[in-house]
């Protein structure tokens, strides 16, 4: 459910010159956050920002509402600032933290107290950051690719939660970054613990005091569930459904099944009751077509490759003993989709990290 783009972005910005990649230098995040906020006040976003607000209610302006081009302009421009000063990890160091298998460290207590849908929103968009793998073009006129997911914090100094393929795949992103519901956007510095067959992982950020979620426990089915995540461009998205069911893979994996809609760009987003607390964690959808075959069921690596259509990306490649006429009735069967399913990686395999 990770999400790619293709951002058209100017790459010439003032005051910015491509950096060399040092993962020596980690320690002097937070001595670089000045010139990171900086980076986030472009006057050209800014500018924009102001103009648009001109035309705004007040009620508007009260929720958060990104242009996509904007967000990718202010992730681009931090990427540079932060791999300009060294403090920038890319997807390759990152993923060689994956062999981790736990981390120490206690959840903030569950609530008890229900929340107004509207009151859930306000209290989860503080807690969930957009993590944006940036890779820098080799001609500087052409465009920044960008790989959008969602993570939410668990601990006020910086440690999140996203899913496991986030890190783990084959592509090279130049920096990793998140940002928050503010636009402010800080590097990835460490990936702490993860369990790929799970797909969820803890992870650290360059900074402290963010607001974490508590942990709740698995949900019955038929139990309220929210969703937070950025599917396509629609960034903080919010979605309501409940819990379908729960079912386990050829390995006996445990996977939560929910009716609330996510996306591409949402893998990570937390999966919540009705008083906040996680019980769940956005990880893919696979689709059951007309004659019971259900495509993607298994858990899918990442890949910023785009096929050129949903059907040519879900359709076996045959070998030589498949037969022609074998290989169109699946792509019949595949035009005729029945319903997606959205699975999600149970909180309990999430607890199951903090050893």
């Amino acid at each position: 459910m990770k999400r790619t783009h293709a951002a058209i972005v100017c790459l010439t910005l003032a005051g910015l010159v491509l950096g060399s990649l040092n993962w020596h230098r980690i320690c002097t995040v937070t001595n670089a956050q000045d010139s990171v906020e900086a980076a986030e006040t472009d006057s050209r976003v800014k500018q924009r920002q102001a103009d648009r607000n001109k035309s705004d209610s007040s009620d508007e302006r009260d929720v958060p509402a990104f242009y996509v081009e904007d967000l990718v302009e202010i992730l681009t421009t931090n990427a540079e600032t932060l791999l300009e000063q060294k403090i920038a990890r890319n997807s390759r160091e990152l993923r060689k933290d994956l062999n981790r298998s736990s981390f120490p460290m206690s959840p903030i207590a569950a609530s008890a107290k229900v929340l107004r849908p509207e009151e859930l929103y306000r209290r989860v968009a503080e807690s969930v950051f957009l993590v944006a793998g940036l890779t820098r073009p080799d001609d500087v006129d052409a465009s920044w690719q960008t790989s959008f997911s969602t993570a939410f914090a668990v601990r006020e100094d910086g440690i999140l939660s996203t899913s496991a393929h986030v890190f783990d795949h084959d592509d090279h992103d130049d920096a990793v970054v998140v940002m928050d519901v503010q636009g402010k956007v800080w590097p990835v510095v460490e990936v702490l613990a993860a369990d790929r067959k799970a797909d969820t992982c803890l992870f650290r950020i360059g900074k402290k005091g963010v607001k974490p979620l508590p942990l709740g426990k698995n949900s019955l089915p038929g139990a309220p569930i929210r969703v937070m995540g950025h599917p396509g461009d629609s960034f903080f998205f919010f979605s309501a459904g409940h819990v379908a069911n729960f079912e386990r893979d050829d390995e006996g994996f445990l996977w939560m099944n929910v009716t609330a809609d996510f996306g591409q760009g949402s893998s990570g987003g937390p999966v919540m009751d009705s008083a906040g607390n996680v019980v769940a964690q956005v990880s893919r959808t696979y689709t059951l077509y007309a004659g019971g075959e259900a495509s993607r069921r298994g858990r899918q690596p990442r890949s910023a490759r785009q096929p050129a259509d949903s059907e040519q990306a879900e359709d076996p490649q045959p070998d030589a003993e498949i037969k022609d006429v074998e290989v169109k009735s699946v792509k019949k069967n595949r035009a005729d989709p029945q319903m997606v399913f959205n699975a999600c990686t149970p909180v309990s395999a999430l607890r199951s990290l903090l050893k």
